[in-house]
């Protein structure tokens, strides 16, 4: 299971060096509303305070880019020379920003309740492929807006790590995303969520 620290009045929890090619997920509690300035400045303000602790370095030093759609980088090196990647996901109420030393990195997240659109079977077929698509089908009701929430966050954090944008389904994009190593994560009630991590 993939180990998430808390962030939910200012201070990180302590956390234990993270080591190379294994994603630390930080959980931030953010305004439950859909403009993100607010979450999108807690979220990093986490992160700074993390990667100073794992870079060995003060939060000042730390140089975050983040440009809203692309995945944010810093300006740093862990202490063995390996780079720092990250990735970022938002949803009302919560956010998520997954590090990893060497290894690239992804995270998605969902609010349960978003799940429940109408022609979810429609999306799936289109961007989870005919496999997934026709294991979602035979699910009704709750059960199937578990398991979309669950598939859908799976493949947007491995197309986030793999530095790939939304897109339909083809064979070519499925084998490509089998590279990646998709574990869930245990969010609060009412979220879903994914990390991906790949060499």
């Amino acid at each position: 299971m993939t180990p998430v620290w808390a962030d939910r009045a200012g201070r990180l929890l302590p956390v234990l060096p993270v080591p190379h090619g294994a994603p630390a997920v930080l959980m931030v509690a953010t305004p439950v509303t859909t403009l993100r300035d607010q979450a999108r400045a807690l979220v990093r303000a986490a992160l700074r305070a993390f990667l100073a602790t794992l870079a060995g370095c003060p939060a000042e030093a730390l140089n975050l880019h983040a440009e809203p759609g692309e995945a944010p980088r810093v300006d740093h090196l862990s202490p063995d020379g390996q780079p720092i990647h990250l990735s970022i996901s938002h949803e009302a109420g919560l956010s998520l920003a997954a590090v990893c030393v060497g290894g690239r990195v992804g995270v998605d997240l969902m609010r349960a309740a978003d799940a429940a659109m109408p022609d979810r079977q429609a999306i799936a077929q289109d961007y989870l492929g005919p496999v997934a698509a026709a294991s979602l089908a035979a699910l009704r009701g709750g059960d199937g807006q578990a398991a979309f929430a669950r598939a859908w966050t799976r493949h947007e954090a491995a197309l986030k790590c793999l530095g790939l944008r939304l897109q339909e389904w083809t064979p070519e994009l499925e084998r490509a995303l089998e590279q990646c190593r998709v574990s869930e994560l245990a969010l609060p009630a009412g979220y879903v969520g994914a990390v991906a991590v790949c060499d």
